[in-house]
């Protein structure tokens, strides 16, 4: 181990500093490491051929994921010089983990939500799909009463067949965007919209970034299906570098593909620069967070701020992330088979969630009523709506980017 360890590090640097990501070579270095987990992109989708070359090296596959033309699996450190030899490999990534950028506060909310929504008006998100890559969803009255809006749920975490949440954020951060009660004491903005969720984060609120891609593609084959116009990534790393932004090149597929992908800018502030991965991603629609204190909008404390890298613009608005009244998650529910699996009422209905996460299910739901106005607008023509429907709360464009949405204006283009 030794020998090869040693082998590695005296290959020139110019043969692999463009195709291996630096987080993989740090975790090389460490003594008694035997395996590593390793997303590994192709050139072009991989193929039975290269399916077998990888597989002759040791490489357990955990995914093939053909969107990003990756591999996903667990390779011998041993070997790891000869996959990096494989010409048509891109690049070799090392398999972290992301976070989740909500934090759920022990106070018990009102019924009422403390944001703009499209309550008394004609654009309730109908008839438009939104997916939510989370730590689930639990089957709260207010997505599942009268009419079952969780559509899809699978879970790459544990395997469950029937949607819950054992750490709750999935809940609050689909709630703030989309729940309603049957009493009409709570509705957010797209209170009719139909629910997609794929749970890749645990109850620690950490997710791999396999399970993540696995989550988008998984999407990517079921868009059709249920007419998914919306993903929503509430979550977030700061563990990249410019050449090796797994998430931010995977979001940029997706964006690509159609799908109006709605970021957060992570719980990072309030210094410059630490918007996190993937909403840097240049096409993607990123939003950062703000108090609703005494009716006058300020940038919270927590959330992230601009500049990015590549002179990109980021965040592309700032929406509520403080204190905002959502749906609360029963998160002992555990379905384990269909006999067991009914629509729960959690002891405590609603609480109040803050977080960047937050904000970007609140764009999401924007762009929900968009949708559904107008059902072939491409993500960029959402997004450059979004933007002239926001109004500036005064604070510096890295902080606010074009500033919060207006509900009502949007509605009155």
């Amino acid at each position: 181990m030794k020998i090869i360890k040693k082998l590695i590090s005296k290959v020139p640097i110019t043969t692999y500093s463009r195709k291996v990501d630096p987080a993989v070579k740090e975790m090389i270095s460490i003594k008694k490491l035997k395996q590593i987990p390793l997303i590994i992109i192709f050139r072009h989708e991989p193929d039975s051929i290269l399916l077998s070359r990888v597989k002759r090296l040791g490489l357990k596959i955990k995914y093939v994921i053909p969107f990003a033309k990756a591999i996903c699996g667990i390779l011998p450190v041993r070997n790891f010089a000869t996959l990096a030899g494989i010409l048509e490999i891109e690049k070799i990534y090392y398999d972290g983990k992301a976070f989740l950028m909500g934090e759920a506060s022990n106070k018990q909310a009102a019924a009422q939500p403390k944001l703009p929504s499209s309550k008394n008006t004609h654009l309730s998100g109908k008839g438009v799909s939104a997916a939510f890559i989370d730590s689930g969803v639990y089957p709260h009255p207010d997505l599942t009463k009268p009419i079952n809006r969780i559509a899809a749920f699978k879970d790459f975490v544990k395997g469950m067949d029937f949607p819950y949440d054992d750490n709750g954020h999935g809940t609050a951060c689909i709630g703030a965007g989309f729940g309603a009660s049957t009493d009409g004491k709570f509705k957010a903005s797209a209170y009719d919209a139909s629910i997609i969720c794929a749970k890749a984060f645990d109850e620690f609120g950490m997710g791999f970034y396999s399970d993540i891609l696995a989550a988008m593609q998984w999407i990517l084959d079921i868009r059709e299906q249920y007419d998914i116009k919306i993903m929503v990534l509430p979550f977030g790393t700061s563990s990249f570098s410019n050449q090796f932004d797994l998430l931010s090149n995977a979001s940029e597929c997706l964006w690509n593909r159609g799908l109006f992908v709605s970021t957060c800018a992570g719980n990072m502030g309030p210094n410059d620069s630490t918007i996190t991965s993937p909403g840097i991603c240049a096409s993607c629609f990123t939003s950062a967070s703000c108090t609703l204190i005494e009716a006058h909008p300020k940038a919270a404390s927590f959330s992230s701020r601009g500049p990015v890298y590549a002179k990109v613009d980021k965040p592309d608005v700032i929406m509520p992330g403080h204190n905002v009244n959502t749906l609360n998650a029963d998160i002992s529910y555990n379905p384990l088979n269909k006999a067991y699996y009914d629509f729960k009422k959690a002891g405590i209905s609603y609480k109040e969630a803050s977080g960047t996460s937050i904000s970007a299910s609140l764009s999401a739901a924007a762009a929900a009523l968009i949708f559904q106005k107008n059902s072939s607008l491409t993500p960029e023509d959402v997004k450059s709506i979004l933007k002239t429907c926001a109004i500036s709360i005064n604070e510096l464009k890295i902080v606010q980017g074009a500033g919060m949405i207006d509900i009502k204006k949007l509605e009155e283009l």
